[in-house]
């Protein structure tokens, strides 16, 4: 009988267990495919991804977020609510928080959804609006917003030549625009009920995948995007070895939790993921990019600062984005500096101390507030912060040391509002992290039961490696029968 020779056998060896290991890794990650998306009022599966579901369980454009129990996807960097998910038809109800308030106010910028895995509702229509335009014409369905100048809605391109600008709302198909005046009410409430659509994933593989007893996830290199496999419960020593080591992204090292990158899903919070570039990390809140500044867990500091003002005190459309101070608060000397931008007022420069001016278009001005909104020592100028709102096209708050501020509020110039935004703010250390590293544990999130674990030698505990805190690992009978 002919026999491979020794080395071929070592070899086959060698790729059998190879493909084990990444076979394993993948099932891993799609065994967790069974947790729903819980957020408010909406509960979501498969195609979604998000909070306690791995992106591998939903389609990439598909993954929700969660906060303050209002539920949001972030399309072509563009934020929109979901009011509401409907599996049987596979639809979504989708508003953009841009748009709900004042629609003078709000930020009049383009926003299309991919048209392969989304498709308007037919009880819904696309409609243009049209603004910055020439103001000695008359235009049907218009109205004047103060500082825009006439607006005008039609179903048709029919204003290219004399507006400037334009973007497009969905708005239900029983919306007629007025002749003559439009209705601002009328429209307001329009675009504060959403607009629907049709979500096109094929889930008849993930309905085969259900009906043979395992778990579907998505994989683009799949022909039908579904990946199909068996529950495969996460291994807690593999797990412990895997969040006890460090790992670097960019020109940080010795990065840990809540921080994470493909591979290390169960070692941070899902959204802290670390975008790796050669010069820098950054993670994506709510569309917007912070870049990580300074980590160092002997000296327990973590400074991050918003990327898209680093030397930029006026970057285009910016937007906040809300920290869930949960997983990782702000430090005791991180404050919000607000930033309203493109008012319709002039304000005397000994108006306040606390309350600044910035130029970013030579006709009109902008002002910025270096204390948080709330603190008493606003008082005097409460009226003041209040008008901003309505006087403002935007207004924007983000985190910054108080010291920089102090120093911006002794000396207000540009330059020194810049170096408060570019050295950034700081953050503390995660308690329940800290108290399982002094244990000897590795900090950790579960996808299951959506919460801060503790790896310790061969348990999952709640928050330290003690025996009076442990749970028993996970089995795949415990799995199974649930």
């Amino acid at each position: 009988m002919y026999r491979l020779p020794t080395s071929c056998m070592i070899l086959f060896f060698i790729f059998y267990r190879f493909h084990q290991i990444l076979c394993a890794s993948s099932e891993k990650e799609i065994g967790r495919c069974d947790a729903l998306f819980q957020c408010g009022d909406v509960t979501a599966g498969f195609p979604f991804s998000g909070r306690n579901r791995p992106e591998v369980c939903g389609h990439p454009l598909l993954r929700l977020h969660c906060i303050n129990n209002i539920t949001s996807l972030i399309i072509s960097n563009q934020e929109f609510y979901v009011l509401k998910i409907n599996k049987t038809s596979n639809t979504l109800t989708l508003a953009r928080p841009d748009l709900l308030g004042s629609f003078c106010s709000s930020t009049f910028t383009k926003a299309t959804l991919p048209t392969e895995i989304f498709e308007l509702s037919p009880t819904y229509k696309s409609v243009n609006v049209f603004y910055l335009c020439a103001p000695f014409l008359s235009y049907p369905s218009s109205s004047k917003c103060p500082e825009i100048g006439p607006i005008s809605i039609s179903e048709k391109p029919e204003y290219n030549n004399t507006c400037r600008e334009s973007f497009t709302v969905n708005l239900p198909t029983s919306f007629l625009p007025e002749e003559k005046e439009l209705n601002m009410t009328h429209l307001e409430s329009a675009l504060r009920e959403g607009f629907e659509v049709k979500v096109n994933i094929d889930e008849n593989a993930c309905q085969e995948c259900l009906s043979s007893h395992a778990l579907c996830g998505f994989d683009q290199t799949f022909p039908s995007g579904v990946k199909c496999a068996p529950l495969y419960p996460p291994d807690a020593d593999d797990i412990r070895r895997r969040c006890s080591a460090s790992f670097s992204c960019g020109d940080q090292k010795d990065l840990m939790y809540p921080f994470w990158i493909p591979g290390r899903e169960d070692c941070g919070h899902p959204d802290f993921k670390l975008e790796c570039n050669a010069s820098f990390a950054e993670l994506t809140i709510f569309s917007v990019k912070f870049r990580i500044l300074e980590m160092d867990y002997s000296s327990r500091v973590i400074r991050l600062s918003r990327s898209d003002y680093i030397s930029n005190i006026c970057p285009l459309n910016p937007v906040s984005a809300p920290f869930d101070e949960n997983v990782i608060p702000f430090s005791p000397d991180t404050e919000m500096l607000t930033i309203y931008y493109d008012c319709r007022t002039e304000l005397s420069q000994s108006v306040s101390t606390y309350v600044g001016e910035i130029s970013c278009h030579d006709d009109v001005r902008s002002y910025y507030v270096t204390r948080n909104l709330s603190s008493p020592l606003l008082s005097g100028v409460r009226g003041l912060i209040n008008d901003f709102k309505g006087i403002c096209r935007r207004n924007v708050s983000i985190p910054a040391s108080r010291p920089a501020l102090d120093t911006l509020e002794r000396t207000p110039t540009p330059d020194n509002l810049k170096k408060a935004l570019e050295e950034g703010f700081d953050l503390a250390f995660n308690e329940d992290c800290s108290l399982c590293m002094v244990s000897g544990g590795a900090c950790g999130y579960t996808q299951i039961s959506s919460r801060f674990v503790c790896y310790c030698d061969g348990w999952v505990h709640t928050n330290i490696c003690d025996h009076l805190f442990w749970e028993p690992p996970l089995s795949k009978n415990s799995v199974n029968s649930n």
